[in-house]
């Protein structure tokens, strides 16, 4: 049993992969998010980042204009400062706005709207001095550390080809001037950039895999858990036969109350045992049991025949020998039909006489 508990060699199945998510465990892959804020940076900077650098200039100029033409008092300091912060903001609002919007973006693509305040709930075990040097030397935390290494290398080749491949324009960056200097520079900086995310894009794939594949792992269950599971979802088996056994047993006593008002005639045990028979002549070989009760059962039965002006026969050995043999729509047996079939001329006759007593 220890074995089975231990051999997490099954796929997590639907229920626990959403309990999961409910507590805010997804695969989520944090190099995908950075490689696509820095994309979205970069593509800003080709498309806005000349304008927005000409703008900055022009802005610059027009307050170190200002500022030499006001009295340098603290109120007129303060009120200069508060206004380059918020021109400063607004300016920067476009910018930061799309790469907010990105990081939104990327992690929802991931991992769909997630709404759990379960990773900030206080747990003292993330401060425990002993589980946190585990981690430190653990071999996790090991091929983390040198996956880092690894993606710190490639990014640094990356850098140093794209530096490389701009090195024959410093020569001429002294002789442009200073509009044409800035266009140059804002350039070169997007197109080394477009290459850092080539490389970046390409790194969050590769993580992006990896971290699926190690929540898909560290997710397995084992056969005893799946079998848990259902039975925490479904209901034990045996309760829920033993449920559907119960409902059953319902079904029959409203359908042998709903039956037995359509009888001819009710044998009785006499307080114990309750069965309902129903004969058309012509149309059946013998009688059919339509209803049939016991206890409870029985006497809501001999309540209903009273209503309805159904004869009640009280024969003891005739009643338990058709409650144990017979099932509900059943005709009665050949070797009981004599003692039935006197039964049901009585009834009959008794019918037919007080029909006579009626008529005028």
């Amino acid at each position: 049993m220890a074995d089975q508990d231990l051999n997490r060699s099954e796929p997590a199945t639907p229920y626990k992969l959403e309990k999961g998510r409910e507590r805010g465990q997804v695969a989520k892959s944090a190099d995908l998010v950075s490689a696509v804020v820095f994309a979205v940076a970069v593509v800003y900077l080709y498309w806005k980042g000349w304008d927005g650098l000409r703008t900055q200039f022009q802005y610059d100029q027009a307050m170190l204009g200002y500022a030499g033409r006001i009295v340098a008092t603290p109120g007129n300091l303060w009120a200069l400062l508060g206004a380059m912060v918020r021109d400063g903001m607004v300016m920067l609002a476009p910018f930061l706005g799309a790469l907010i919007l990105a990081a939104i973006v990327s992690n929802v693509m991931q991992t769909g709207p997630i709404l759990s305040m379960e990773p900030l709930k206080a747990d003292f075990s993330r401060i425990n001095p002993v589980a946190g040097f585990k981690k430190l030397f653990s071999m996790r935390t090991l091929f983390e550390g040198l996956r880092a290494i690894l993606k710190l290398v490639a990014l640094t080749l990356v850098v140093y080809h794209a530096l490389k491949s701009l090195t024959p324009q410093f020569f001429h960056l002294a002789s442009l001037p200073a509009a044409a200097l800035g266009r140059t520079m804002v350039e070169d900086a997007a197109s080394a950039g477009l290459k850092i995310t080539l490389a970046l894009i390409l790194i969050a794939m590769l993580d992006y895999g990896f971290t699926r594949r190690q929540f898909a792992k560290q997710m397995r269950m084992s056969q005893r858990e799946i079998t848990d599971e259902h039975k925490q979802r479904e209901g034990d088996p045996r309760i829920k036969a033993r449920l559907r056994e119960l409902r059953r047993e319902m079904l029959k006593r409203s359908q042998s109350l709903r039956d037995t008002g359509g009888a001819d005639v009710l044998i009785t045990n006499p307080t114990h045992i309750a069965v309902a028979l129903r004969y058309v002549h012509g149309e059946m070989h013998s009688p059919q049991m339509v209803a049939k009760g016991a206890g409870m059962l029985a006497a809501v039965m001999r309540q209903i025949a009273a209503r309805r002006g159904i004869p009640v026969v009280q024969n003891k050995p005739l009643a338990r020998e058709l409650f144990r043999r017979m099932a509900v729509d059943q005709h009665v047996p050949s070797d009981q039909f004599a003692q039935v079939a006197r039964i049901l001329v009585w009834v009959f006759a008794m019918r037919d006489a007080r029909a006579a007593g009626v008529r005028p």
